[in-house]
Order: C-alpha cells, then sequence, then structure tokens
C-alpha cells in the first residue's frame, strides 16, 4: 500500500512538472503570436500608404486593391 501510495506521489509530481512545462511553452507561443499580429498590422499600414502613394501618382485613377478577410 505504501508503495502505491509513493507511485501516486510520483505520478502527481511528474504530470505538474508537465502542466508547468507545458504553461511555459504556451507563454512563449503567446508572445510569438503577439510579435506576428503587431507584424501584420505594420505592414497592412505600409500597404494602406503605398496604395495612397500609387493613387497620387497615378493621377487617382482607381488601383486594385489587395482584398482581403474582413
Amino acid at each position: 500500500m505504501l508503495g502505491d501510495a509513493m507511485k501516486t506521489i510520483e505520478s502527481v509530481i511528474l504530470l505538474r512538472s508537465k502542466v508547468e512545462q507545458l504553461d511555459e511553452e504556451l507563454d512563449k507561443t503567446n508572445d510569438e503570436v503577439r510579435r506576428i499580429v503587431a507584424t501584420i498590422i505594420q505592414m497592412d499600414r505600409r500597404i494602406v500608404r503605398l496604395e495612397t502613394l500609387e493613387e497620387v501618382r497615378s493621377g487617382f485613377n482607381p488601383i486594385p486593391k489587395i482584398e482581403g478577410p474582413q
């Protein structure tokens, strides 16, 4: 019976360690996703500026826009 209790305690400790590792990995993934979103926002703003410059340069002739999900 004592052996079973020790195995159970060991399993709980190992499980807790794995949960902590997963939590750390999730934090890293969240940081990466935030950086990706920030980069996409910056790219979107740059594309809008480039489209505006092209419209001004071409004399306000409509140019095809890059359409994406709204």
